[in-house]
Formats: C-alpha cells, structure tokens, sequence
C-alpha cells in the first residue's frame, strides 16, 4: 500500500507541475493502472517499460520544443505564416528573455520533460513490485536491463532539461511523500550533469548490446552515447574520446550511403543501423484507422499552402546564413537531405509551393528531414511525415564527437571525421581542427535538438550570435508559471 500511495502522489505533484489542476482525475498516458498487473507473472514485466516509451514518444515530439531547441542558433528562423504567427519564439531567438518567461511554450516544455522524469519514477516503482517476486539470476538480469531502459529516458529528460535551464531540480521521489505541493530547489548544472552520467552508468552495465525482442529499444550503447554527449557538453574529451572510441570498436555500426542516405530520415529508414535511438510511430500499414502518429511535431515544420499530405504549417525556415553555408562547402547531398526549397520539386518527384514570406529577403527553405515523399506514405493517409520517426541519437554524431576529442587530446581525427565527409559525397580533410568538425557538426547535424546553439554555446563560440550576451544568454529563464507554483526556482542552486 506503501508502494501504491507513492505512485499516486507522484501522479498528483506531476500534474500539479503542469497547473492544470483540471487533470487530476485523468490517469496519465503512459502509466499502467498499479491494481491491474499480477506482479508474479514475468510475462508482464516489460510493460512498464512500454509505458516509458509510449511517454516519451507522447512529450517529446510536442511541437513546439522544437523552436525553443533550435531558434537560438544561427540554422534556422521560427518560420510560420507571418511575423506575428507564434511571435513569442521571436523573444526566444532575439535573446529577449525576459518577454520570454510567460511564454506558453516554455512552461509547456519544461512541464513535459518533468512529466517524463516523474513517469520514469512511477514506472520503476512498478518493476520493483516484480522484482520482489523474482529469485533466478536469469531474471534478475532481465529486469535489471528492463529498469535501464526506463532510466535511460529520464537520463535523456534530464540532458534536455539541463541544456535548455542549466540549474535545475533532480526530483527524488523520496522527497515528495512528505507534503504537497513538492518545491524542490534546483541543482547545479555540474550536479545534474553528474547524476545524468551515474544513471547512464548503470544504463551502460545491465543494458543489452542489440534488442532483438523489442527492435528499436535502447541498447548499452545507445546509453554510451547519450553519456558522450553530456560529457561532450562538459568539456571532457578524454571520456567523450573512451566513450566513442568503444562504440566505434565494439557497436559494428556503419553509416548509410547513397539512396540509403538519402532515405536515412525517411521511412526507408526507420530504425537503420546507424540509429541509436528513434521515437518510434506507425500507420500499421492501413491507408485509414487509428495511427500512432508524430502529429504536429512532423505537420509544424512542412510546407506552406501545399496539398496534403505534403503541406504543413511552414515553421522552421532556414536562415540565409546557414544556406550560403551550406553552397560554400558544395553541400549538394546533404543539401538534399536537410533542406526543402519552396518552389522546386524535390528529388523525389514533389512540388513544394513558392512561399516567399514578407518578413524574410529570401524564399522558404523548410527544414527536410521531417519531410516524406508522397509515394513513401500509405495510400489513405494524408498527414505530412505519416508513418515516419523522429531520430533523436545518431552513429554519425558519435563519429563527430569521437573526431573532436581526438583534435583535443590528440589522434586521428580524421578517420571519424572523413567517414562521415565521404558518406556526404565530400572530399577528406586529413589534418582537421575543432572548426573544421563543428563546421561538419552544423552541416550533418542541422536541426537536430539544439546540436548546433549548444556547439556554440560550449565552445565560447555563441558571442557570434546576434543579441548573445555571455554569461545571460546559454540558458533558458524558468517558466513564470513554474516559479508562481515554486517559488524556490527563483532562488539560486542548492547542493
């Protein structure tokens, strides 16, 4: 009973984090009714795990984390209709923070990926109730890798939240039963980022090297990257240089070339080899019925007045910057696979509309890799990007990360590196500098979850932003409606 109160309480305070208070009589997606499941039978283990995926796909492919991710570096505009169509993410991009602060869109943010941090707590409180029933090796083993599936996505909550807010609350779920509402004070960016990489650790040993039964889950390495990233972000290229160093050495992963790259963000590519992690949905191959679909994380990206289902709502519209970028370097592959011109046809065969808004000096160019081509979805469906995942950890940045620690604490760089330039049709640099992998990072990694604002922002190198300042702009206010419900947020990091 202990048990149970705890879980339910941890469902209250996530939705007291969210102020809508309308909801506490809902149960949340991705939570499994506690009085439902025997916990003898082993059978059902996985399906906490289950929830975990299913609230992860649901929080983070919300659309409008998207602009928040991406807007800051020097990519891409906000995009839409107009100047005024979601106007606030132009404080956002401007680094007008405090217009920022009551902007729906940043508490909608933080409360989702806190909404998968707590999931993460409920569903390990369910592994624990099997656990006390189970007594073989076998077993334990198997739900032990079962519980790192679960931990990993919090670790993953937690590299977003801290990248997007610097210091913030690592939840303990001990805590939270001793009084409503939970306030908890924030952390240090050094603490959070520590407790990420001893999650991962965990993560690391008991999760499998490939997922045969459950095709797409996390696996050890999978793990290893997302603790390279975090150490990348640290500054900490010996560990970022061990770290993919093995995965390189043990994952026997290659990249996709040709079409196969071509395809990479498309439905030939679901689930590739080189994907080490994709929020996964599917159409079930019926062209009508119930799909478990990206929605408007897909929809909010595609092209203006075009006809479905290639049409969307023409967010996310590159910046001149980025596209003479792009042609200085000959960039005509992966051009192909990042950039959607209006205007033209694509090289499958589709038009995408002439846009030119009136608040930009140039036509739109949409961000590609959301795009499907017409005759990859099911007949029937009429959703841009339907049947389509979102890739979210990728081999090609393992590569990177590897090439840059080597440039840093000395190797072969350009073996990683030039891997990834040949893939993308360009000529190898044999004796590369940290410019030359992160001008390779914004080129094969662009728009890809704030990749290319955190690349600035770790390497001193964000000063070029326009309206940047050091030391006020790498991270995020706390959202207004956040600090109204703890007023502990406006105070500093407590360890």
């Amino acid at each position: 009973m202990k048990k149970l109160n705890k879980i339910a309480l941890m469902l209250i305070m996530s939705v007291l984090m969210s102020s809508c208070t309308d909801w506490l009589d809902i149960v949340q997606e991705g939570t499994i009714p506690s009085e439902d499941i025997d916990y003898t039978d082993k059978s059902l283990m996985y399906a906490p795990v289950s929830g975990v995926y299913s609230q992860a796909r649901a929080r983070l492919s919300q659309w409008e984390i998207w602009p928040l991710l991406n807007v800051r570096g020097d990519e891409v505009t906000k995009g839409g209709g107009s100047l005024n169509d979601q106007g606030e993410y132009l404080n956002v991009e401007n680094f007008n923070y405090p217009l920022a602060k009551g902007f729906w869109a940043l508490n909608n943010t933080w409360v989702s990926f806190y909404k998968l941090v707590f999931n993460t707590h409920d569903n390990q409180v369910l592994m624990d109730n099997f656990r006390e029933h189970l007594t073989s090796d076998e077993d334990i083993a198997l739900i032990n890798s079962y519980e790192a599936e679960i931990i990993f996505h919090r670790a993953l909550a937690y590299y977003l939240i801290s990248n997007l807010w610097g210091d913030v609350p690592i939840i303990n779920p001990e805590d939270i039963t001793y009084g409503i509402p939970y306030q908890p004070y924030r952390n240090s960016l050094a603490k959070v980022r520590e407790y990420i990489k001893e999650e991962l650790d965990f993560c690391i040993q008991h999760l499998p090297e490939t997922q045969t039964s459950h095709p797409g889950a996390v696996t050890k390495y999978t793990a290893m990257a997302l603790k390279a990233k975090v150490a990348l972000m640290e500054g900490d290229f010996s560990l970022v240089e061990s770290i993919t160093d093995q995965i390189i050495l043990e994952a026997g992963i290659s990249l996709s070339e040709g079409d196969a790259y071509y395809n990479y963000f498309k439905i030939p590519g679901k689930l590739a080899p080189e994907s080490l992690y994709e929020l996964q949905f599917t159409d079930f191959d019926n062209g009508s019925g119930d799909q478990i679909y990206g929605g408007s994380w897909f929809g909010h990206q595609g092209p203006a007045q075009g006809e479905a289902p290639i049409a969307g709502w023409g967010f996310i519209m590159f910046e001149k910057e980025h596209l003479d970028f792009m042609k200085d370097r000959n960039e005509d592959l992966r051009w192909e696979v990042s950039i959607l011109s209006s205007g033209e046809f694509t090289p499958a065969g589709d038009s995408i509309p002439l846009f030119e808004p009136d608040y930009q000096d140039i036509k739109a160019y949409y961000n590609g890799k959301p795009y499907v081509p017409s005759d990859q979805i099911t007949p029937g469906r009429n959703d841009y990007g339907s049947n389509n995942n979102i890739k979210v950890l990728r081999y090609a940045d393992v590569l990177l990360m590897n090439a840059e620690a080597k440039v840093m604490v000395g190797g072969n760089a350009a073996g990683p590196l030039n891997e990834v330039r040949t893939r993308a049709g360009l000529d190898p640099i044999n004796s590369p500098t940290q410019d030359d992998i992160l001008d390779e990072r914004r080129a094969e990694l662009s728009v890809e979850w704030g990749n290319r604002f955190f690349d600035l922002v770790r390497t001193g190198k964000a000063g070029k932003l326009e309206g940047f300042v050091a030391g006020e702009h790498e991270y995020l206010p706390i959202p207004l409606a956040q600090e109204d419900l703890n007023p502990n947020l406006a105070e500093p990091a407590v360890d």
